[in-house]
Parts: structure tokens; C-alpha cells; sequence
């Protein structure tokens, strides 16, 4: 594109972020022309920063923003959020509110992500003062100006689905030709060679040191990836699209597989693309 508009330049700005490249992304908004910045380019460059843990590239950008939206202040709450800097996420939220009406949206998805967080932390710290602080978030969205009945109902609409999970899918492609499976698939022609190609791959994953989560090692990207293996032994790049976002267990065990098999393995999750590599890192650093 000799000259990209604003859709162009909001566009790879993005697709920066979702492969975990936020540098990048932010290189390329600091050369757009400033007339052609807008709410949508401040939230994609924002977003970038937010996957890539840029904390304070995020508070740089921000400071810069003279008209500062309920999207855009939710935005850097979920950068906050996500780093766990939860105190001043709920700094902003307070400030958010002496300048605007309240917006529950923006509180709905400050305690959807921190439920996640929380439950990752408890997890990987023995520390509290993380989960405090995020506490301390949490009643904060309960009781935000006069909004308690509200922000009752959304916690209470968010326990309750929790118990109704969506069901896992995962689409690759092998021969030109495109598969589904969902999480514990028998339903393949082929799945007793599936099933043997799955317990292959968890012996190799055993042998290098990995611990599975038995709840969660039949997951459909596990699935999708095995079948690439069966179809072709020796692929060196294996592509799955999953309609959720890919859980800890299958991201540590992806690692290795890609390092074992020597076989690039990307997954497009439903927050972002991670490229899994052949030294067995992954482009989103572990930030997901």
C-alpha cells in the first residue's frame, strides 16, 4: 500500500498485537500521520501493548490521548488488569467516573479478566497480595455509584455460566481438506490411530518433564494436532483455529511438542495467534 488509510494502518497495527509482535505495533502508529489516528488505531495499539505486557509503553500512549473513551479507558484497564496492577486499575476506574457516567461494561470485563487472573495466580504465587489487590477491584465494581443491584446480577450471571462452558473446537487443515474436532473427539473414521498418536505424544511429553493436567489433556487443539501427525509424520508446520482461549496446560505441552517434533505449530486462540516455535518458545512469551 503505497498510502494506508486509517483502515490500513489500524489493520497491521492490530496483527501485530494479535501475533505478539507489540513493539512493532508500536513503531508503526508512531509513524502514521497524526491526521489519520482515531479512537479505533488508539484502541488497537493499545490492545497490542496489552499482549504484550507493555505496561508502560500503554501509560505512555494514553497520557498522549486528548479525548479519552469508555472504550479506550477499558483498554488500559485490561493492560492494568492483566499485568496485575490492580490498584491502579481501580484508580482509573475511579477516575473514569469523576469524568464520565459510570459505564458497567467496562466493569463486567475488569471482573471477567480478573476471575481469570485470580485463578492463574493462585496457581503460580503463594503471595495474597496480588489477589487482595484484585479484591479490592472486584468490590469496587460491586458497588460502583449506586450500580449494586446491576453489578450483582453480573456476578452472579458470570458464576452461573461458568458451570455452562462453551464446548472446545479446533479446525486444521491437512490435503486441503478442513477437520473439526472437539475436545475428547471419538467421532473421526480414523480416531483409534488419533488415540495412539495422542498417547505417543503424551509418553514423549512425559519423558521431557511435562505434568499433565488430567482434566484438561484432551483438549481439541491436542486432538487437531495429533491428527496433522498422523496425516503427515514429518510436517514441519501444523495451523489450528480454536474458538477459545487456549488453556495453560495445552500452551506448556504445545511448547514442547513443537521442540520435540520439530514442527512449527501456530494456534489462532480467541484472543490471539500464538507461534509456537522450534526451540520450544512462544511468541507471545507466555503472556496470554
Amino acid at each position: 500500500m503505497p498510502q494506508p488509510n486509517q483502515i490500513g494502518y489500524a489493520a497491521m497495527i492490530n496483527s501485530y498485537g494479535l501475533n505478539g509482535m507489540g513493539l512493532q505495533s508500536i513503531e508503526l502508529y508512531y509513524q502514521m500521520p497524526k491526521e489519520l489516528i482515531n479512537e479505533a488505531t488508539y484502541i488497537c495499539v493499545l490492545n497490542a501493548c496489552s499482549h504484550s505486557g507493555l505496561v508502560n509503553e500503554t501509560l505512555s500512549i494514553f497520557k498522549t490521548i486528548e479525548i479519552e473513551t469508555q472504550r479506550i479507558y477499558t483498554t488500559i484497564i485490561d493492560c492494568l488488569s492483566r499485568a496485575l496492577f490492580f490498584e491502579e486499575a481501580q484508580k482509573l476506574m475511579e477516575e473514569f467516573e469523576r469524568l464520565h457516567i459510570p459505564a458497567l461494561p467496562m466493569y463486567r470485563d475488569a471482573f471477567c479478566l480478573r476471575l481469570r487472573i485470580a485463578e492463574s495466580t493462585e496457581h503460580k504465587t503463594s503471595s495474597n497480595h496480588s489477589l487482595a489487590s484484585a479484591t479490592v477491584l472486584l468490590a469496587n465494581v460491586d458497588g460502583s455509584s449506586g450500580h449494586i443491584d446491576k453489578a450483582s446480577d453480573i456476578k452472579t450471571q458470570l458464576y452461573q455460566s461458568d458451570t455452562k462452558k462453551r464446548i472446545g473446537l479446533a479446525w486444521t487443515v491437512t490435503n486441503r481438506q478442513v477437520y473439526q474436532f472437539r475436545a475428547h473427539d471419538r467421532s473421526h473414521p480414523r480416531s483409534h490411530e488419533i488415540k495412539a498418536e495422542l498417547e505417543k505424544i503424551a509418553n514423549e511429553l512425559i519423558d521431557h518433564g511435562h505434568v499433565f493436567d488430567a482434566i484438561l489433556c484432551g483438549h481439541s487443539e491436542k486432538i487437531a494436532i495429533a491428527w496433522n501427525f498422523v496425516v503427515n509424520p514429518h510436517t514441519s508446520k501444523i495451523q489450528v483455529t480454536k474458538n477459545l482461549r487456549v488453556c495453560g496446560d495445552c500452551h506448556r505441552a504445545t511448547k514442547l511438542i513443537a521442540a520435540i517434533r520439530q514442527c512449527e505449530i501456530i494456534v489462532s486462540d480467541a484472543n490471539r495467534i500464538h507461534h509456537f516455535y522450534t526451540n520450544g518458545q512462544c511468541s507471545c512469551n507466555d503472556y496470554f
